[in-house]
């Protein structure tokens, strides 16, 4: 079995409160202009703007298939390294945690 190991410099989740708001702040500071990155995504730029801001009253939203299609389109896989930041390691730790536990305990012969 082979295990790949995660290094995150500064939290993701800690900086942006969603996925969405990532990708909005990946989306202005692409190489490419905003205007490009719209057209290759198949939206105008006003469009993908009215998705990225998620405005509570737009009918307009950045679904699953827009974020597929942004990392289609750029490459960038940043955004799946916010979910596994946000959803994977916390339970990773607590698997760690619950190890270290388990030993601790057969150390003392209590397990």
């Amino acid at each position: 079995m082979q295990q790949i190991t995660l290094n995150y410099d500064a939290g993701l989740v800690d900086s942006y409160q969603s996925c969405r708001e990532f990708v909005a702040y990946r989306a202005h500071h692409q190489q490419t202009s905003q205007k490009a990155l719209a057209a290759d995504m198949d939206y105008s730029p006003s469009d993908l703007t009215r998705k990225l801001a998620q405005s509570p009253n737009d009918s307009r939203r950045f679904t699953l298939d827009d974020l597929e299609k942004f990392i289609e389109v750029t490459g960038d896989t940043s955004p799946v390294m916010y979910l596994v930041e946000k959803y994977l390691t916390e339970s990773n730790r607590i698997a760690e945690l619950e190890a270290e536990l388990n030993r601790l305990k057969r150390m003392k012969g209590v397990a």
